[in-house]
């Protein structure tokens, strides 16, 4: 089982920016590392991509606002031609923006704000925090993301995608502008009738639960794993971030706008419903409570003398509730947040997976679990969509009631 990949040392640096004061900052922090070496320095886009070819860098330290070629463009070309673990440089584009998700999605796996370097923080803390991000870089396993192959979006906006709408009574046809719909019904423009705009929601039965913990570090691994799930799996996902609330906030508004599912910011009270992937912040202690014939969600802010922890309370309570019908996956986190929670799933008969650490930027969440049960080891994020497809679809027969 390899936990821990060995990196190879010097670590291998590229640095690209237009900066020379930047590059001349970067090159006294690296320096003061035996184990790091800075194998060269560009300008531009065109030129790290020449440069990435012959150099072959463990990590690149990427410049997001450049001239010529700019930061995103060059991440996009380096992830379909030369996959290569890259940190993201910017003065501009700050944690929980569309931005800063776009980047992530196609490819980077970590950011470093411009402003640190200069103010804010002492050299001895700011070399400590740049060499942590570039090592754990390097020990990260990336493969290759096409651009035209993901779906587009951006956090700001909704869904857009138009949809064609028939009235059962007259056969009228209209169109529906934006998808999902704000309203639950639309009233026929020819004979009056009012038409469901939710029909298909009636048959992604409430048959299974999937609880997924993250760090800061996952939302990478989350932007390619829920745009891969089906909504006509059934079932939900529920997500715990251990991050800010406004980040977790402006994460779900911009993996709404891409996913087929939908993606809801956890609230207190909310009914679990099939065909819904609801997401919570750290900050919170969530809890599932039978109501009615279903479950709802009890949101208290989280204290931190409270046990369970966040995202092992979470776990434990689905897993009381839905038994051999619940899952529990971890992702990239520096928390141990989860381990005892995937062990309540596990002593439930439930079904529990984590990521590969190979893919993960911080490996203490996924790690623990892999060390304390017998569980594979090598499930990259599609292998891992396609595994939490595979509990739902087999479910999906059945209905959860309370």
């Amino acid at each position: 089982m390899n936990i821990q990949q060995k990196l190879e040392y010097p670590v291998r640096i590229l640095i690209v920016d237009d900066s020379w004061v930047l590059r001349r900052v970067l090159r006294g922090t690296l320096s003061q590392k035996d184990d790091v070496e800075i194998v060269g320095e560009a300008t531009n886009g065109i030129e790290a991509l020449g440069m990435v070819l012959n150099l072959e860098p463990d990590v690149i330290l990427l410049d997001m606002e450049m001239p010529v070629m700019d930061g995103m463009t060059t991440l996009q070309h380096l992830m379909i031609h030369t996959p290569t673990p890259t940190i993201l440089l910017s003065s501009l584009s700050k944690k929980g923006t569309a931005r800063c998700f776009d980047a992530l999605k196609y490819g980077a796996v970590d950011f470093v704000s411009k402003n640190t370097f200069f103010k804010g923080m002492d050299g001895a803390a700011h070399s400590k925090l740049v060499l942590g991000k570039v090592f754990a870089a390097a020990a990260m396993s990336v493969h290759s993301i096409d651009p035209m192959q993901q779906k587009n979006g951006s956090g700001a906006l909704g869904k857009i995608r138009e949809k064609v709408i028939f009235c059962e009574d007259c056969g009228n046809r209209q169109v529906v502008k934006i998808w999902p719909p704000t309203d639950t019904f639309l009233k026929c423009g020819k004979c009056g009738d009012e038409i469901s705009l939710l029909t298909n929601k009636r048959y992604r039965r409430m048959n299974f639960v999937t609880v997924i913990g993250a760090g800061e570090s996952g939302y990478a691994n989350l932007l390619k794993i829920i745009p891969e799930l089906n909504p006509e799996m059934g079932g939900a996902v529920c997500i715990m971030i251990l991050d800010r609330p406004e980040n977790v906030e402006s994460f779900v508004q911009y993996l709404d706008a891409i996913c087929d599912f939908e993606v809801i910011l956890g609230q207190d009270g909310a009914t679990l419903e099939g065909g819904c992937c609801y997401i919570f912040s750290g900050r919170d202690a969530v809890t599932l409570s039978p109501y009615s014939g279903n479950f709802c969600f009890q949101v208290q802010p989280f204290q931190e003398s409270n046990e369970p922890l966040p995202i092992d309370g979470l776990m434990a309570s689905v897993a009381s509730f839905l038994k051999t019908r619940a899952s529990g996956i971890l992702l990239s986190g520096a928390d141990s947040d989860g381990h005892s929670g995937m062990d309540a799933i596990m002593h439930e008969k439930g079904s529990c997976f984590v990521l590969s650490p190979a893919h993960c930027l911080h490996r203490k969440m996924p790690s623990g679990p892999l060390l304390r049960h017998d569980m594979y080891d090598d499930l990259d994020e599609t292998r891992l969509a396609a595994r939490i497809q595979k509990c739902h679809f087999a479910n999906k027969g059945n209905v959860i009631t309370a």
